[in-house]
């Protein structure tokens, strides 16, 4: 049998499994095509919440020294709306200082703020500012820092009202034998950006497809795999840049389920404004995987 080795990362995925080799027409229960339907519908809902992706309206990368923020086109960083002045960020040795225009009631959480220094998503939950509908926090990227934008009136929160995707197929869920890591592997994840980076495999995910046998390399933990991988129907009938996928823990013998139906679209596919780790060379697989979600209308 000849062998080849792909990666892949993904996030979590449910239920049950039954051949390796997915069929042209696959007959699903009732009970798990109910099941697709709430994940379909916790997915929307996901996507339309407040830290959903449908209501990203920005991302500007400070500059050395004084920022100033708001709707007037005199501004350092221009937002699409909002007060004239907003404030000003003075970034120093990837320390932010932010403070308030004296015009402008700034909050954070309930409380207004005049000045407060801004901690960015790199130490886990960053400093989040509000302004009307308007919320921006600091993003770490590589070595570049951000302010990530969202706008709660966004018209593209109402205007996804369904995603598209192929008929849930039982024969998509893969049975993979997960061969943990011991040997401190790791894998080189490109994004958007043009950044790389160095991020830990727990394990391999191996499993046969017409023959062969494939190799995945998944980030993140054994309890919680992450996927993100690239097919052949990428840019044809799936968005460009490949689709993220969760694997949940393997069983005591050491088999996990990979259910491709569950595969979903990244940020990037919603919003210009996300930074989405892009499949590396070894995650494309050579076939078609028709299961999941379907390329995003622009």
């Amino acid at each position: 049998m000849k062998t080849r080795f792909f990666t892949i990362l993904g996030l979590s995925v449910v239920t049950i499994f039954n051949s390796c080799k997915p069929t042209q027409n696959p007959k699903a229960s009732e009970e798990y095509l109910q099941s697709i339907a709430r994940w379909d519908s916790m997915r929307l809902q996901s996507l339309q919440s407040k830290d959903g992706w449908l209501n990203l309206a920005g991302l500007f990368w400070l500059q050395e020294g004084e920022n100033s923020l708001g709707s007037g086109s005199k501004n350092t960083h221009v937002f699409p709306r909002g007060p004239e002045k907003i404030g000003v960020i003075r970034f120093t040795n990837e320390k932010a200082f932010f403070a308030a225009d004296p015009c402008v009631q700034v909050l954070m959480g309930e409380e207004a703020v005049n000045s407060v220094e801004m901690i960015s998503d790199k130490a886990g939950r960053p400093t989040r500012l509000d302004v009307d509908s308007l919320s921006f926090y600091l993003i770490r990227r590589g070595e570049r820092t951000g302010i990530r934008l969202r706008d709660y009136k966004n018209p593209k929160i109402k205007a996804l009202q369904h995603i598209e995707r192929f008929s849930p197929d039982t024969n998509w869920i893969i049975r993979a034998k997960f061969l943990e890591n011991t040997t401190g592997m790791t894998i080189s994840v490109p994004d958007v950006l043009g950044d790389v980076t160095v991020e830990k495999v727990p394990g391999i995910l191996e499993f046969t497809y017409e023959g062969d046998t494939y190799r995945l390399f998944p980030t993140g933990t054994k309890e919680r795999l992450f996927l993100v991988f690239g097919d052949d129907t990428n840019a044809l009938e799936t968005y460009g840049a490949g689709r993220f996928l969760s694997v949940e823990k393997p069983d005591s013998l050491g088999w996990a389920k990979i259910d491709f139906n569950k595969a979903y679209n990244p940020p990037c596919a919603f919003s210009e404004f996300a930074t989405c780790p892009h499949p590396a060379r070894e995650n494309m697989l050579p076939f078609k995987v028709r299961a999941g979600e379907k390329a995003v209308p622009n």
